[in-house]
């Protein structure tokens, strides 16, 4: 068994991963939250994507002290992934994980959006190149920089308002939020068919996919795991 960890901006995500399929997983906030999930598996190798440089040293001082099994970071360098950008080593290592994954799993040309504390997206040609993307702030980023901003503003619930025109303060906010996140990804997608003369296969992850799923008019497939599963794929491939 093999363990995958998705340390983000935000979350940390773990699964354990059994052949090909996730058996269990957990989203903690720190490392000292581990051991407890852990205690009932016994790990052939713990696999780590990190987009956090600063907690790296936090996580191989832990997994020595107290699961004392291999590691192996992710890193572009693990993968013949075609990177046709400008600078190959600056692509986050989980939209490394995406893009592998896309490939591995689903029809190309394609377009990955991962909604999690920045929503990316991540543009592959029909040659299974990675040829550049988006980034813009995440639905949660943009609603805590509003509330922030803003003394009146109270937290609002990620829900749809029944109607695009908000009859309150918080119907108001949540229509532009949730309703401006649809807009966004739908008018994005657009913008990149018509720019590159191509459709796209679309596939949504991350922690809002889900919710934003069912306002899109656009086809799309939801894997919520298309990041962890990514990590797990690269490591096989690294083996061989």
């Amino acid at each position: 068994m093999k363990l995958v960890i998705d340390i983000g901006n935000t979350f940390i995500k773990c699964a354990i991963f059994k052949s090909t399929n996730i058996i269990d997983r957990i989203s903690i906030q720190s490392v000292n939250q581990l051991l407890d999930f852990l205690k009932k598996y016994d790990l052939d190798k713990i696999i780590i994507s990190s987009v956090v440089p600063e907690k790296n040293k936090e996580f191989i001082k832990y997994i020595d002290n107290h699961i004392n099994t291999k590691i192996h970071f992710i890193s572009y360098k693990d993968t013949d992934l075609k990177l046709n950008v400008e600078n190959p080593a600056s692509i986050g290592n989980d939209r490394i994980c995406n893009i592998f994954a896309a490939i591995k799993l689903y029809n190309i040309p394609a377009i990955v959006i991962d909604f999690g504390t920045a929503t990316t997206y991540d543009v592959i040609n029909s040659k299974k190149e990675f040829i550049g993307g988006i980034i813009s702030p995440g639905v949660e980023t943009s609603v805590d920089n509003l509330i922030s901003k803003a003394a009146l503003l109270n937290q609002i619930d990620f829900k749809f308002p029944k109607s695009v025109i908000g009859k309150n303060t918080k119907t108001n906010i949540q229509s532009g939020i949730m309703f401006g996140a649809v807009s966004q990804v739908e008018g994005l997608i657009n913008r990149i068919e018509l720019e590159s003369n191509q459709k796209y296969n679309i596939i949504l992850t991350g922690g809002f996919s889900k919710l934003l799923s069912k306002a899109l008019s656009i086809n799309h497939i939801v894997d919520v795991d298309l990041t962890l599963k990514g990590m797990f794929h690269i490591d096989e491939s690294f083996n061989k």
